[in-house]
């Protein structure tokens, strides 16, 4: 399912693994890039790029410093950083339901040292051990645990009960009218999902009445910004969770 990583985004991630290995040196296991590009439904003006690295080990200070400087420097190198979203994992608490504790992350671009909450996901696992593109270390299938159907369903239904985050603009919203349709098939097939699988399963499983929303949807993240004719989504992504609710209860 995978597509040709785009030229930018490849000099991006060889330029993060080859300070991480400046910086770290044998405490780099590997780095995988996943999500949207792994699965072949990357879009240029909107997909986040979902990475992993996996140390040996938990990072020390001068380590977590070091590495949230290399971040700094990579927004200020490249156009894309801005789009890094990944997790610093030890290869020790790696398990299929993700990590058993909270690990050190990267949200747009920017690195945090302590997360409060476990963030990496069953279905983050499988998308990056059977998907994952090699950046750096062993095939993904040699380094992460191996996930089930029901793992990936269970960690699925828990973020859908934990209902959809704040909508404040159309592009938010769109975002999170996608991330509904494609957890609900996820559901359905145990597999980690695109957003574009999902706005299919949505037009197979949904009523009519939906369609002009997912199509707008679809339309934002494909120009990676809403026009006036958007403004209904924000309203949309609460009645369409409604709606949705009995399918993952």
């Amino acid at each position: 399912m995978s597509q040709p990583v785009p030229d930018n985004i490849r000099s991006l991630m060889h330029d993060l693994a080859n300070n991480l290995r400046s910086i770290l040196g044998n405490k780099l296991v590997g780095l995988y890039l996943g999500g949207s590009v792994a699965l072949g439904d990357f879009c240029e003006a909107s997909s986040d790029l979902d990475f992993l690295a996996v140390t040996d080990g938990p990072l020390c200070p001068e380590d977590l410093l070091a590495v949230g400087m290399l971040h700094g420097e990579l927004l200020d190198m490249h156009a894309a950083a801005y789009r890094l979203e990944g997790d610093y994992a030890p290869r020790q608490y790696l398990v299929p339901e993700g990590t058993t504790v909270p690990v050190p992350g990267c949200e747009r671009g920017i690195f945090l040292p302590k997360v409060g909450e476990i963030m990496l996901s069953a279905d983050n696992i499988y998308n990056m051990r059977e998907n994952g593109i090699q950046i750096y270390g062993p095939d993904p299938k040699e380094l992460l645990p191996r996930v089930s159907p029901e793992q990936v369903r269970s960690a699925v239904r828990t973020m859908l009960m934990d209902g959809p985050g704040s909508c404040h603009t159309p592009e938010e919203a769109a975002d999170e009218i996608l991330n509904l349709c494609r957890s609900l098939c996820a559901l359905e097939t145990g597999l980690p999902t695109s957003k574009s699988q999902g706005a299919r399963w949505a037009r197979e499983n949904l009523s009519a009445h939906w369609f002009p929303v997912i199509d707008a949807a679809v339309g934002v993240r494909r120009r990676g910004a809403a026009a006036d004719a958007d403004a209904q989504l924000c309203a949309a992504v609460r009645e369409l969770e409604r709606e949705l609710r009995p399918r993952f209860l």
